[in-house]
Parts: C-alpha cells; structure tokens; sequence
C-alpha cells in the first residue's frame, strides 16, 4: 500500500556533444491568443479534474485517471464526435486501477495503456474493444517497482522514451531521469546526462522527424534539448534560472515538440494554480526563444495534432475544458 501511494503521487500529479548554451533574460515577445481557444464537448460524458490528453492520427484520446467505469474516451478526427469509451477502471486482471500513459501502435489499430497499480501494460484491439461489452486486454508487458517508465511515449515496438523513476527505498522520494524502454523486453535504459542537476524533475516531448527530445524542468526555468543518445545539443536558461532546483515554484509544465518548433506551456508560478499554466513559450529546435503565447486559461495537459495542425488542450478553467488552437496563423 505505501509503494501504491508513492505511485499515486507521482504519476497523477506528476558526454554533451557540442552542447549549445543560450541565457535568454528577455522573453518579452508575448502574443495573446486567448480568442484564440475554440471549445469543444465530449457529448454526454463527463471527465474529472487532472484527465490527460493525447493525439494520434485521426484520434483524440482523453484518459480520465479518476472514472469509476471506463478510463479512456476515444474522439474522432476531424468530427470531434465521442466514438466510444473503453478501459474498464478496477483493481481485476482484465481492469486498470492506476492509469498512466497512453499510446497507440503505428498501425493506428491497437492502444496501450501504463497501470501503475498492477505494473503492467494493457494492450487493446480498438474496434473489439469499443463494440465488445466482455473484451479483455492483452498484457504487453510488465515493469517492476524500483525504477519503471513514466510519461512514456511511443517510436516502435522496440523503443520509446519515458522519464525514468527511480524509487529510494529509505525515503518517501524518488529521482527522474531520462531513458530509453523497451515495451517488448521491459528493457529501460537510462540516457541523462551524467551532470544532471541533483533533484531536478522534468516533462519532455520527441520529434521522430528530427530525432531530438526536448525536456522542460519543472523545478527549474531551464530547457535542454538533447539527440535520441541522450546528448545534450543545447541547453537554454530562462531568466528565472537557478543554480540548482527550486521546490516553491513551477516553471514548464507540457512539452510538445512540432515541425520547426517546440511548444512548452509554462507556469512560473507559486501556490494553488502552480501545476496548470496560462502561457506557451515557443522555441525552434535549436533552444532559440520565439515567443510566448498568452493564453488566458490555465492548461492542464495538451496534445499537437500534425494533421489539422492543431494544439488540443484540457483546461482548469470554469468557462472550459476541452479546446483547440489553430496553429496556422500563430506560428
């Protein structure tokens, strides 16, 4: 039960080569795109508080981490029509009781969900799992207690990247990292920098294109971009940059890593509203600041669809929850 709630806090919450080094003191390009927010429903259904989103093709998937009944409501590009909802919530073999990260395998036709209740990979069929009432998952794999993957997010059946979570036996804490999983194997390889800053936490997002991992600390106003190795190319320190990790205040929160440019939706802020942010800073591949976006509501999680060219983001906000940025006339 102690190792369950040491889960729960994490996941619900939650050589350089060449290194370029920027220290960007004026980030004063702000562009308010608050009208820029088309809202949008999921029908009937009704989503909680810290739900998570995620876009792969023509599908919006919405996991919900505190249903009662199905976990993951799948959405439909560009209709934005509900299709269905699968993923029973439950602590049984065929159930998932902690959600975690979701992904959906390159073919479009399989989704997989990480349960850090039962340490293991749930495997569905989407069209079975969305007419049939007694579909059972298959189990892709199993991960252990000590260190396991988070946040992981999928390249093929071999690879994908995660934050690595490292549980200290003699304490209620935990390190992140950087690594590599294999959802095949369970194989996880550590990438971080060896000079990681001690404590530093952090969210990340990939570009297959491009082979880079952008990771955003959110104890600390700092983005490193790093090469699918896990070499630092650049590394770019915002004006509030520390020394070491700051345990106040929150600074990125979201990474999602587009075609030219990198998208990090941004707190820097203290207090109740601390793990939502109400901006977006912009970069291009290379570390260099763009601009920021001036949302005007706080966003919880975000999902960049390629093909609409769309940002979809959930909302703490009393007016919203769901809605989309057309990113054509922005960037």
């Amino acid at each position: 039960m102690r190792f369950f709630n040491k889960i729960l806090l994490i996941v619900l919450p939650v050589l350089a080569v060449s290194c370029g080094h920027s220290g960007d003191n004026s980030l004063d390009k702000d562009v308010d795109i608050s009208q820029n927010v088309i809202p949008f429903e999921l029908d009937t259904i009704s989503v909680g508080n810290g739900a998570g989103i995620y876009s792969f093709g023509s599908m919006i998937v919405v996991v919900d981490g505190h249903a009662k009944d199905k976990i993951l409501t799948i959405i439909d590009l560009p209709s934005l029509k509900v299709k269905g909802q699968i993923a029973q919530f439950g602590p049984g073999p065929d159930e998932i009781t902690v959600p975690g990260a979701v992904f959906i395998d390159n073919s479009g036709k399989s989704i997989s969900i990480f349960d850090y209740g039962q340490l293991k990979i749930a495997t569905y069929d989407i069209d079975s799992a969305l007419v049939k009432a007694d579909y059972s998952p298959s189990i892709k794999a199993d991960f252990n207690n000590r260190q396991f993957p988070d946040r992981y997010v999928h390249v093929n059946d071999s690879i994908g990247f995660a934050r690595s979570i490292t549980m200290d036996p003699k304490s209620r804490g935990y390190s992140q990292g950087l690594c590599k999983y294999n959802i095949t194997t369970g194989e996880l390889t550590e990438i971080s920098d060896p000079e990681r800053m001690a404590g530093l936490k952090s969210l990340f997002g990939i570009s297959l294109a491009d082979s880079i991992i952008a990771e955003g600390a959110t104890n600390n106003d700092i983005l490193n971009i790093y090469n699918f190795k896990g070499e630092l190319l650049h590394k770019t320190e915002g004006p509030d940059y520390s020394s070491e990790v700051m345990k106040d205040k929150v600074f990125f929160r979201e990474i999602e890593v587009i075609p030219h440019y990198i998208l990090a939706s941004y707190s820097g802020r203290e207090g109740e509203n601390a793990y939502s942010a109400d901006r977006i800073r912009v970069y291009k591949h290379d570390g260099s600041y763009v601009k920021t976006l001036i949302v005007g509501k706080n966003i919880t999680d975000m999902a960049y669809n390629q093909a609409s060219n769309r940002l979809f983001c959930i909302f703490n906000d009393e007016n919203i929850q769901f809605g989309y940025i057309e990113l054509d006339d922005i960037l």
